[in-house]
């Protein structure tokens, strides 16, 4: 469970360090510590997915 949803967090931090995992944070509404056992839905990685995009563009 939530091996996705970490995964984006790991990126999120090769891009911003923490700021950008903050951000993650803020945009998904799940911390990077729940993110691990939230399941990977549909609903979440698209989440997660979108917030990524957004974060690579402030972190360019």
């Amino acid at each position: 469970m939530g091996a996705k949803l970490l995964e984006y967090y790991g990126k999120a931090d090769k891009l911003g360090g923490m700021k950008a995992r903050m951000r993650m944070a803020v945009m998904t509404r799940i911390s990077s510590e729940k993110a691990g056992t939230e399941p990977d839905s549909p609903e979440n990685v698209s989440k997660f997915e979108e917030a990524l995009k957004s974060i690579s563009q402030e972190f360019k």
